[in-house]
């Protein structure tokens, strides 16, 4: 008889590599959609199950030996995830990507049927995504994400991105609060004292007043409303000032659902909190469905932004 493979569990294997691609329990759970407990509980089942430690718990890195056992991990799980994208019926033609929900809803809508005329063979499926998916569960062959520039220092490996577009962020709200504001308003200061909207946390809205030489010393958002379409929403609701960049607000700003808020003594400088990005698996990069896609939207995003960011 032939020897029986000696393989720990495979959610163990699983836990352990987005550990690694991810360089932490929080964010592992959460590209694997799993609590932080499961993913503790699974990695240290593999290190019971190896017999070595992978994992420094004081620094919170991979140890020496469990660096080298991740790289190995992690190519095999990409060949599985090759072999298994090759034994597929070579008649999907379809492309299944994640995209931020901002993003997907304010800009991507309006022009996923510019698409489907370019190339009608391609079935394009689009789903909303607010967190980093987990391609192979999922069953996704590319995302559309926001990253902020601290987030590129800890991007998992085995994934390949581009670039697509890095538009400065700028306050927006309804004309009719816009009319208040620009009466109290005089420097950017004095933003501090009106009702200012933040999407998840208060780093966008610290980045972007350090930018301007304020300091975000005891700033309390008015409001935490989670994703940027809702926070855009109460400001053209008149309930604060958002911020956006131009790829959210270009419809609001042209049909004057949304104002750029503007001040008489100090004008906005250009601040910059992040990308988005078209972001694949490497299995999926030279996927000719996908190449069509991702050069169709790099043209699109480029033609939108010689527009609108010139």
């Amino acid at each position: 008889m032939k020897k029986r493979l000696s393989l720990p569990p495979f959610g163990a294997l699983r836990a352990f590599d987005a550990y690694g691609r991810t360089g932490g329990v929080r964010k592992a759970a959460e590209h694997l959609g799993v609590s932080h407990t499961i993913v503790g509980r699974h990695l240290r089942t593999l290190e019971d199950w190896v017999g070595v430690a992978l994992i420094d718990r004081a620094s919170g890195t991979l140890t020496p030996k469990g660096n080298s056992y991740h790289q190995d991990v992690a190519e095999a799980l990409n060949s599985l995830s090759r072999a298994t994208e090759k034994l597929r019926p070579q008649m999907d033609t379809s492309i299944r990507i994640s995209c931020v929900s901002g993003f997907a809803s304010l800009w991507l809508a309006g022009r996923v049927g510019a698409f489907r005329r370019s190339d009608p063979s391609i079935n394009l499926v689009v789903r909303p995504f607010d967190r980093f998916p987990d391609f192979d569960r999922d069953d996704l062959h590319a995302d559309i994400r926001y990253l902020r520039d601290e987030e590129l220092l800890s991007f998992p490996a085995g994934f390949k991105k581009v670039q697509l577009a890095r538009p400065p962020m700028f306050p927006v709200t309804s004309p009719a609060f816009a009319a208040e504001v620009m009466a109290r308003v005089r420097t950017l200061a004095d933003l501090l004292a009106e009702p200012l909207i933040e999407a998840e946390d208060s780093q966008e809205w610290h980045i972007f007043l350090s930018g301007h030489m304020v300091s975000p010393t005891g700033f309390v958002p008015f409001g935490r409303l989670g994703h940027a379409s809702i926070t855009l929403a109460a400001a053209r609701h008149g309930q604060g000032i958002s911020l956006a960049n131009i790829f959210l607000v270009s419809d609001d700003l042209e049909h004057g659902t949304l104002v750029k808020v503007t001040m008489p003594d100090q004008a906005f400088r250009n601040v910059f909190i992040g990308a988005y990005y078209l972001i694949a698996p490497e299995t999926s990069w030279n996927r000719p469905q996908f190449v069509r896609f991702r050069n169709w939207l790099m043209a699109e995003v480029r033609s939108f932004s010689a527009r609108h960011m010139a």
